[in-house]
This record gives structure tokens, sequence and C-alpha cells, in this order.
């Protein structure tokens, strides 16, 4: 999941590049010459402890999916997940201006309100190594917004990636529920210089606006009258780089989603009232590889507003059998205060067996 140069320019160029694979190509026509397809194959042995005892689990076909993905043309080109739904949709657009990239995507997903050109590996698309995006802020506080999509203008080079997007959730993008194509504003911008032999990544996450009418809120069960909103904010840093042959990533980040006013719902703040205050949290982790097949994860994270604070750490260790198959175990402790009350510790411990075939 972790972004490298070639991975953030692959993406800023629509996924175009076949590297050696032929292409069908004709007037207005450059297509592979076979469908980039790959299955997902995930099972999964859980055991979570509570005050209430101890419930193990186990699910062998979690996460299933096929992922599609690559050229639609000279300029074009997609990443779907698809698992008898459109799981995940991103439609990518660029254009090469000598240097400069610049183009749209149009996508639906679960992969937060930055999907349309995301680049960084702390949350998101691409912070899914050892789990490590669930103790993410920013990931939480979108994630808790259900599906975002809508449409991404975007523009980068080595350096920087920059988006504007409009945006709403993914509710609205059914094609029944009316929402008068009232979309929000979200801008991201993403930097990643190297420093000392290391590749740091610095970026920034804002939007503010409302989306959707009367058809949508009532299509998410909200009183007559309600104004929905999209306000949160984020930052994340991330380092990657080496310390004798020794492999490290580092990540971390802050995000806060505002409190609704009277009148209103954020849809990145759905439990939040006049009186809760903002949500908001932080997390910072560290994943080591000492060996080139194993690699070992920790990090903490926490999330709170004026009714309850959740703090949880997480520790868990990945041995590569092949490129393309791993095993994964992570444990997780998170523990939820109540403001006044009694706190509630729930412990987790999941083998995650995942291959791609």
């Amino acid at each position: 999941p972790t972004l490298s140069a070639f991975g953030r320019a692959f993406k800023q160029g629509a996924l175009t590049d076949v590297g050696e694979q032929a292409l069908v190509e004709d007037e207005a026509l450059s297509i592979p010459s076979v469908l980039n397809a790959t299955m997902v194959l995930r099972p999964q042995f859980q055991s979570t402890n509570t005050a209430a005892g101890t419930v193990k689990t186990i699910a062998i076909t979690a996460d299933q999916v096929i992922l599609f993905g690559g050229r639609l043309g000279s300029n074009s080109g997609a990443f779907i997940e698809y698992d008898g739904t459109y799981a995940n949709y991103q439609q990518f657009n660029s254009w090469d201006l000598g240097g400069f990239k610049a183009g749209f995507t149009i996508f639906n997903t679960g992969f937060g309100e930055t999907a349309g050109m995301e680049v960084g590996s702390t949350f998101g698309q691409h912070g899914g190594l050892l789990n490590g995006k669930d103790l993410s802020a920013n990931n939480i506080i979108s994630k808790g917004a259900g599906g975002i999509g809508g449409v991404a203008f975007f523009g980068a080079n080595d350096l920087v990636t920059a988006s504007v997007s409009l945006i709403t959730g993914s509710a609205a993008l059914d094609g029944a529920t009316g929402n008068g194509w009232k979309l929000a504003p979200s801008i991201r911008v993403f930097a990643n210089p190297e420093v000392a032999g290391w590749e740091i990544g610095a970026g920034v996450n804002f939007t503010s606006g409302s989306t959707g009418n009367a058809n949508t809120a009532a299509a998410l069960g909200l009183l007559p009258g309600t104004s929905i909103k999209m306000k949160k904010w984020g930052l994340d840093l991330q380092a990657h780089g080496e310390l004798g042959d020794t492999q490290i990533g580092v990540y971390a980040d802050y995000a806060s989603a505002a409190a609704p006013g009277a009148n209103e719902f954020n849809l990145f703040n759905q439990a939040g009232t006049t009186t809760s205050g903002a949500l908001k949290g932080w997390s910072v982790r560290a994943n080591v590889k000492p060996v080139h097949n194993i690699i070992v994860g920790a990090g903490f994270g926490n999330l709170k507003d004026n009714t309850f604070k959740q703090d949880q750490w997480q520790i868990g260790v990945e041995y590569e059998l092949y490129q393309n198959f791993v095993f994964s175990l992570i444990y997780n402790n998170t523990k939820v205060t109540p403001t006044g009350g009694v706190a509630a510790t729930t412990k987790t411990t999941l083998l995650d067996i995942e291959a791609l075939l």
C-alpha cells in the first residue's frame, strides 16, 4: 500500500503506463491486449475480548473483491473494486503538460474525501499495511461519513500533488436520490521532498461546505429542514528511509470534524450535537522491515469530543511468503471512556491472510 515515486507517477498519469504489455491500437483507441484483474483471497481468524467475554470468529471470504485496473486510453485509466457491486470506483484522466500533469477523476469510494488523487500513505487507499490506517484520525473520521464521491481536479509534478474536489456522500450517488448537484468543496495538497536520503511526505486536507437538499436529507432519515454539511480538516506527515539495511516508515496525522450547528448534520461527525464539540484526534505509528520478508509495526491513536475519549494502541508483524501472499498477526487494544463514565476496553487479535491471484 505504500506508494513509491513510481507509484505516485503511475497514479498521477491516470494508470496509463503499461510497461512492456502489448497494446491494441487504432484511431482513438489504445488499450492493453489483456484485461488487468486481480482477485483478493483473504481469510481472517479473529478473537475479540470485552467485559462480556471472548468471541472467536472465522471469515474465509473477508474483503472478497476482484480488482480491475489500468489503461482506458492514452490519457485515461481506472481502478475498480468489484464485490458484486462497484465497491470502489475511480476513473482517472491526466494530460502531460511538460513536467507537470493535470487532469480530473470521477470517483465513489470508501477511501475518503481525498480519493480523487491521493498519493500519501498515512490513511485511505494506501494506508492499509498492518491495519495501520485503523489508527489514523483522518481515516476514522472520513470512514464515519460512509462512502464519498464526486469529481476531483488535480495538478501534480515530482514534488507536489494538489487537488480541488466537489464531493458528497455516496448515499446521494445512487442515481435515485436527488441532491440538486449540490457538492461540497474539498482541497488537498501533498508535498514529497527528499531530505538527507529520506523521502518525506507532508499534507493538508480541508473540506467545508453544504451538500444535498431536502431529498438527500430524507434519504438519510434526517428531520425536514436539516442542512447537510461536510466539515473536516486534517494534517498528515510521513517519512520513508533506511537505517543501515533496515527499511523504516513513520506516519502521523491529526484531524478534526466540526460539531453541527442548529438544524445541521455534519457527514463527518454524524453523532455530533451542538454541545458535543468537534470530533478530533491524532495518531502516530511506525513500520520496520529488518529483513526482506518480515515487517513489524506499532502505533497509537486518540479520538475524542466532549462526550467520550477513545485511546487505542496496536502492534503487529507481517510475513511475506511471496510478494503477493502475506500473513499478518495484529493485536489492537481500544479503550473508550465516556465523559464522567466507566471505561470499556476491547482487545482484538487478528490473523489476516491475504493473497492476490
